[in-house]
């Protein structure tokens, strides 16, 4: 089973099931921070099942719906974002490079036909699965890339799991991909951690929650330091792209960390001060008539647009800098 998992840190078996994750234990205090960390945190974002059918096959699935209301003393995100997050989203599957888009919901799904299958496991949701019948595993494509970011990195603003950035990314460069992106994060050091996982290439896409939610400032330029820090020594070699905060609407105001453009700034001297790495301007980048919820998070079109921006930057697929 754990042979047909990719883009996944490891495999967890419980109650005759099987969960792909993301994060590694070492981090689940910082996950425990907020509900929607929590609840973030256990979804399959960019995981694939892929496998060879060499007779008839099954999925089962089962979807764990969490709350994402925040605990007494936490961030209220959904007052801060100004309404519900639309975390709506399809079960995509490809057949023989036929690509659908399915009802996200428990049962059973029988393939009776195609050969090369890829399930495309939901970005906002968490989901255990088993796979039975006549089936081999897909090889995996040489190199990972490591994603470090938001919600805009995890896969929010997306509708099919297909179409997130990170997954694109894989595909275009043909590696792949540890979408470790957590709807509504800060910059925050402690989750880079040691992976039982060679990573080839990263790629940061932080800052947006830290300019709409933070008030000290010091400590935000601290955290984005120690960042780094952590980052070339877990990875002196690997080739890094930072891409600092998209447009967004409100992107005018006047918060306690500065100006929006200041945040980027920020980033962007802290990247300068290490090797082999590049930084893209997420504002001059931005489609800016092409969000999902009007303001903030990309829709499909941004990211497919935003993903050949970023694949161009990165060595595909060589694995050579592990």
């Amino acid at each position: 089973m754990k042979e047909m998992v990719h883009n996944a840190l490891y495999v967890e078996e419980r109650d005759q099931l099987f969960f792909a994750r993301r994060f590694s234990p070492s981090v689940a205090k910082e996950l425990g921070r907020h509900a929607l960390y929590q609840a973030m945190g256990k979804t399959s974002a960019s995981v694939q099942l892929r496998f060879l059918r060499n007779g008839p096959a099954t999925l089962t699935l089962k979807r764990f719906p969490a709350s994402l209301r925040s605990r007494p003393g936490q961030i209220d995100f959904s007052r801060r974002y100004g309404g519900p997050l639309n975390l709506s989203e399809t079960l995509d599957i490809e057949v023989d490079g036929m690509l659908f888009h399915n009802p996200l919901r428990n049962g059973v799904i029988r393939f009776n036909e195609g050969e090369e299958i890829t399930i495309h496991l939901p970005n906002h949701h968490e989901v255990g699965w088993i796979l039975e019948g006549s089936v081999e595993p897909v090889e995996r494509n040489t190199g990972t890339l490591l994603c470090l970011g938001d919600s805009i990195i995890q896969g929010v603003g997306v509708h099919h799991g297909s179409e997130g950035l990170c997954t694109r990314l894989g595909s275009i460069l043909e590696m792949e991909v540890l979408n470790q992106g957590l709807a509504g994060t800060l910059v925050n050091p402690r989750m880079v951690v040691p992976l039982e996982k060679v990573i080839d290439s990263i790629l940061i896409g932080y800052g947006t929650n830290d300019w709409s939610l933070r008030e000290d400032r010091s400590e935000f330029i601290e955290d984005v330091d120690e960042l780094f820090s952590r980052l070339r020594t877990l990875y002196p070699h690997q080739p890094i792209v930072l891409l600092t905060p998209l447009y967004r609407a409100d992107h005018d105001r006047i918060r306690p960390l500065g100006s929006f453009e200041e945040i980027g700034t920020i980033l962007g001297e802290a990247a300068s001060r290490y090797e082999n790495v590049t930084v893209l301007d997420g504002v001059s980048l931005s489609l800016r008539d092409q969000f999902d919820d009007g303001f903030l998070h990309p829709n499909s079109r941004f990211i497919e647009h935003l993903a050949r921006q970023v694949a161009d930057r990165f060595p595909s697929g060589s694995g050579s800098l592990s």
